[in-house]
């Protein structure tokens, strides 16, 4: 299995597919890839803040999308995630689940977050400090 980590400008996360995860087909269901990207993102996003609870994802999700490309089965899977992009208060988290130890692209995926304050109930500036944090541990 691979180990998490930075690789190529990836943040990546090793996975296994778990029986709950697998539709009466024997595949994994359509909605829980998006978990698996969630999973990626949150993983990244403690990676950038140094942070592991809950309560500190400063963001919320606007737009999620994914392109199934493989169906996935019981299996072990990476799951890699960066940001492609920060605008003022938002960013685009680019997601790809590859299987087959690496050789089959199963999904894309992409995700727009807004930074929010929790306390307030309003999105937020993207701080310079993330923005540095995010340079330096994608270099």
């Amino acid at each position: 299995m691979t180990t998490r980590g930075w690789k190529n400008g990836w943040y990546v996360v090793p996975m296994e597919v778990t029986f709950r995860d697998i539709d009466y087909f024997g595949h994994v269901n359509n909605a829980v890839y998006f978990s698996y990207f969630e999973w990626a993102r949150t993983q990244l996003w403690f990676e950038l803040t140094g942070s592991r609870q809950p309560g500190d994802l400063g963001f919320i999700v606007a737009r999620a999308e994914c392109d199934f490309r493989q169906q996935i089965g019981m299996e072990e899977i990476d799951v890699r995630v960066r940001i492609a992009e920060m605008r003022n208060t938002s960013m685009d988290f680019v997601s790809e689940i590859w299987k087959d130890n690496g050789r089959q692209l199963a999904a894309t995926g992409k995700v727009v977050v807004v930074l929010f304050d929790w306390k307030t109930g309003t999105k937020m500036p993207i701080p310079d400090a993330l923005r540095k944090k995010f340079d330096e541990l994608q270099s």
